[in-house]
């Protein structure tokens, strides 16, 4: 039998580390022991302690990524969730909440470069999720929020492709300046001078973040931006210690036309934005084009909450490193229709104007 697995057990008293938000470190739930990344990188159990070529040291990370870690598939909706060979047979999918079942190994390919660890703990989330929905309370589904409900509240890594890459680009531009006005009679002439505007140069954008799950949703994810970046570490496997991670399954040439298109309108804003001075600036003609784009893979941390309500799920994410939190809510139509009930010339628009604050 291979000796080759590491396992992050605490040198103390040998029981299961988790990487704790609080304190930043990894610390053992029975004797209170803290330990920091470094004191965990010493020589792994099972392994030489002589020194190997830097590609022999990636090959075993990324088998001990493999070993480390297994993936479970949810039958129910398809997510594929990575985690520790701990968890046990119970556990649920973040998703919808099925019994996930062992799926096997995981191939060192899907071992990520870089991860930002949770700076949030689970109590920050919860507390985030009664602030979020605190307004709204009245309006929800019975059961949504409580005790039962909350507990369920999951921290997983989600990968993320970031793109280092520059735009090149021109834009032309047909600019109205009024001068002056005058009435006659029962009109109002305009005074207006025509200029043309040219705009021609590069932007460099780095960390542009395309998410690298199918089952995460493209504008959850956007809504729980920006990350900060600068706290990028190199990926090690212990980080995912007590928490869940879905795996890879976009490709980088899959989520290239969504970051294309999103450095490209960003270009475009930048280019007509420089345009000052004028009452009308419409854009005549446009040409932006990705001229070189590096990738990283990464995983980054959210605390993630999901509710089936009348055979629809409804999801609440919280970014794990700033707090920033977004998702849609379960909204008691019935409640909604009593509340606008006895003022029918303005119903229409109360419901309207509800349903936006309800972000439904």
């Amino acid at each position: 039998m291979s000796t080759d697995i590491v396992a992050y057990k605490c040198p103390s008293c040998g029981a299961p580390l988790s990487y704790t938000t609080e304190s930043q470190d990894f610390a053992c739930p029975y004797c209170g022991s803290h330990f920091t990344q470094a004191q965990l990188d010493g020589p792994l159990e099972g392994t030489s302690t002589d020194t190997t070529p830097e590609q022999a040291g990636l090959e075993e990370k990324q088998k001990q990524f493999g070993d480390e870690n297994r993936l479970y598939t949810c039958p129910g909706c398809g997510a594929a969730i990575i985690t520790d060979s701990e968890l046990d047979a119970s556990a649920e999918c973040v998703y919808c909440h099925s019994p996930v079942v062992l799926s096997g190994r995981l191939s060192g390919e899907f071992r990520p470069d870089k991860v930002i660890p949770f700076k949030k703990s689970r109590g920050e989330a919860i507390m985030g999720f009664n602030k979020w929905t605190k307004a709204k309370k009245f309006f929800l589904a019975k059961g949504f929020g409580n005790a039962d409900h909350l507990s369920k509240i999951q921290g997983i890594y989600i990968p993320f492709w970031l793109a280092d890459t520059c735009v090149e680009g021109s834009l032309s531009a047909d600019c109205f300046k009024t001068l002056g006005s005058t009435r006659h009679g029962d009109y109002i002439v305009k005074t207006e001078a025509k200029s043309a505007a040219e705009r021609e140069g590069s932007v460099i954008f780095q960390g542009v973040p395309a998410d690298g799950s199918s089952k995460a949703d493209d504008a959850l994810m956007d809504s729980i931006e920006p990350f900060n970046y600068g706290e990028l570490v190199d990926f090690d496997m212990s980080y995912l210690s007590g928490h869940n991670a879905l795996r890879y399954d976009v490709s980088k040439d899959q989520v290239y036309e969504r970051v294309e298109k999103r450095v490209n309108s960003t270009a475009e804003e930048l280019f007509s934005g420089s345009i000052t001075g004028y009452n009308i600036v419409k854009v005549t003609s446009k040409n932006f084009r990705v001229t070189n784009i590096n990738w990283q893979n990464v995983m980054l941390p959210m605390w993630f909450l999901t509710y089936p309500y009348k055979e629809k799920m409804y999801y609440f994410a919280m970014n794990g490193q700033t707090g920033k939190f977004g998702g849609t809510l379960p909204i008691n139509k019935g409640k909604l229709a009593l509340f606008a009930f006895g003022i029918p010339f303005a119903a229409a628009i109360v419901i309207s104007a509800l349903l936006a604050f309800l972000g439904v």
